[in-house]
Parts: structure tokens; C-alpha cells; sequence
């Protein structure tokens, strides 16, 4: 979303709006891995307003992710609700003066409009979950004979362990 800057005052506005997923999708789908993609636009709720040349925007990202469980491999649904508080400053004429770069909630701007998108997608992609699970108690695939253990019980007799520790399941303390 494109805001012009001429738009941007001292009096607080609101802007709801939904976030397009293309570009989101695509930078899930690269690598080996594709944990999660968006099944429909996020919505965004974002107020924002000036101070000098100072910009404030604040709100929050809400949408529905498709992840792929880790443990059983099934496609779950979860709605992602992620806030974020940006402060964009005029971009400074040398890049000595670009100290701040570090700063997560800290961005800079130029030219007459702003593009939230960038900043939105790096706060929606930091604030998915690391590894996708569908519940915390999910049993995932038996490592024997591929059986959903969500779903059933598979016949397969549990492992006795490592055999090379064998010796010491047999050992007896003394107290």
C-alpha cells in the first residue's frame, strides 16, 4: 500500500486495507522448504500520522496461513495476528549519516509516497512460528510405517532403544 506523503498529517488518520499475498507467497515458496503460504489477502489496520518530518505508523496484520505440520504432515490452518510500530525518517543525504540501520521498528523514506508493503511483509514474515506445528500434542507419523498417529494406531512395536546402550538398562544401582 502507497500512502503519499501529502496525505500524511499531525492529526492521527486510520487506513484498513488488505495486504495482496503474491509477493508474501513467493518468498515462502523459495528453498527446499515450504512451511506456510497465505490462503487469502491479510487485512491491515494501521493509524498513522506526522511529527515534523518524522512519520508514526502503528496497527496490526491479520490473515489465515496454510502451514504443513513438521511432525504428521498434514496442512492446518491458523489465523496470524501481528502488530507492528514504525518510525520512517527522512533517508540522510550520506550514508555515513545511516547509523540506524539496525533497528527493526527504525526505516527511512524519500520521494512523495510511502510503500507500507515492505515493512509489512518483513513483520508478518518474522512473526510466523519457526517450526509449523498443527497442535502441540500432535503424534506425527509412525518412523515404521508412515501411519498418521492423529489419526490411528498402527501395529508396530515400539523400539527398544539403541542397542548399543543395552548394557546399561540391565545396570543396578545401589542406594
Amino acid at each position: 500500500m502507497r500512502i503519499p506523503l501529502r496525505d500524511i498529517e499531525q492529526a492521527t488518520k486510520e487506513l484498513s486495507f488488505e495486504e495482496p499475498t503474491d509477493e508474501l507467497n513467493s518468498l515462502l515458496a523459495k528453498g527446499p522448504v515450504q512451511d506456510y503460504r497465505f490462503a487469502r489477502r491479510p487485512e491491515v489496520h494501521v493509524n498513522f500520522y506526522c511529527s515534523g518530518r518524522d512519520l508514526f505508523f502503528a496497527g496490526e496484520v491479520a490473515g489465515t496461513v496454510v502451514g504443513q505440520c513438521v511432525r504428521c504432515l498434514e496442512l492446518y490452518e491458523f489465523r496470524l495476528v501481528t502488530p507492528f510500530a514504525f518510525v520512517l525518517v527522512p533517508r540522510p543525504q550520506t550514508p555515513a549519516d545511516d547509523e540506524d540501520e539496525a533497528d527493526i521498528d527504525l526505516a527511512y523514506y524519500q520521494g512523495e509516497e510511502i510503500d507500507l508493503s515492505p515493512l509489512l511483509r518483513e513483520r508478518v514474515l518474522l512473526s510466523l512460528p519457526t517450526r509449523p506445528l498443527c497442535a502441540e500434542e500432535c503424534l506425527g507419523l509412525c518412523p515404521k510405517c508412515g501411519a498418521n498417529r492423529n489419526r490411528e494406531e498402527c501395529a508396530c512395536e515400539p523400539e527398544a532403544g539403541d542397542a548399543r546402550l543395552a548394557v546399561l538398562r540391565g545396570l543396578r544401582l545401589q542406594r
